[in-house]
């Protein structure tokens, strides 16, 4: 094989595993949960003020990014001998933001009632996303861990795995993750995509939706 054909697939392979919203992960069948609890057991239920999710959407081609944040609901981290076996996280979609278009309050407005309606979250049947964690284990590079858990929106339930900086101390528990994306079309959201008849490309949304998960959870005193 030539150089330049085997640099074209290494190169080819890596913008299939990116997306402009995140690094793509794959989506599986969900997985059972095991729960490990002990009378040793730290729990970890308050959501530390400051905690946030940040959500990415595009149109085709990475074209007029639009971008915000979110708020968990409730949150319940489980540590046993100092490491995190237990993670339920639920995400409040009534919060959703928008902030690509800075000052344009209406344009904000009407923006995110598209969110909400039923082309999108459909908020007003499906008011909470959830995680659930089946699995952690050591990460690689600039990241301590590889989550892998079950992951809700809508009435679809995948097993995505991403990375992130796990951090357990006697008060806290803090997760920053990486950014990463999800196919919108493994959870049923399916408004204007590619190859739809009869839509204009400059209305067809991009298949990846990011996320950046920062979230700290203290104990319940």
């Amino acid at each position: 094989m030539k150089k330049t054909t085997l640099v074209a697939l290494v190169f080819g392979a890596f913008l299939a595993s990116c997306s402009d919203s995140g690094k793509k992960v794959e989506a599986n069948d969900a997985e059972a949960v095991e729960t490990v609890q002990t009378e040793e057991t730290v729990e970890y239920n308050t959501i530390k003020e400051g905690s946030y999710f940040d959500w990415r959407a595009a149109h085709l081609g990475g074209v007029d990014p639009r971008f915000g944040k979110m708020y968990a609901k409730s949150a319940n981290v489980l540590v046993n001998n100092g490491a995190v076996t237990n993670a339920t996280i639920e995400v409040d979609m009534t919060t959703l933001t928008v902030e690509n278009f800075g000052d344009d309050a209406e344009t904000s407005a009407k923006f995110l009632g598209h969110l909400l309606s039923p082309d999108l979250f459909n908020v007003e049947a499906y008011p909470t996303s959830r995680f659930e964690l089946t699995g952690i284990a050591a990460g690689t590079g600039e990241f301590n861990s590889a989550i892998t858990g079950n992951l809700t929106i809508l009435d679809a339930t995948k097993s995505i795995t991403f990375n992130a900086n796990v951090t357990v101390s006697e008060n806290e528990v803090s997760v920053v993750s990486e950014d990463f994306a999800i196919t919108r079309q493994d959870w049923n959201i399916v408004y204007h995509t590619e190859g739809d008849e009869g839509v204009p490309a400059e209305y067809i949304i991009a298949n990846d939706i990011g996320f950046t998960i920062n979230v700290t959870l203290t104990k319940e005193y």
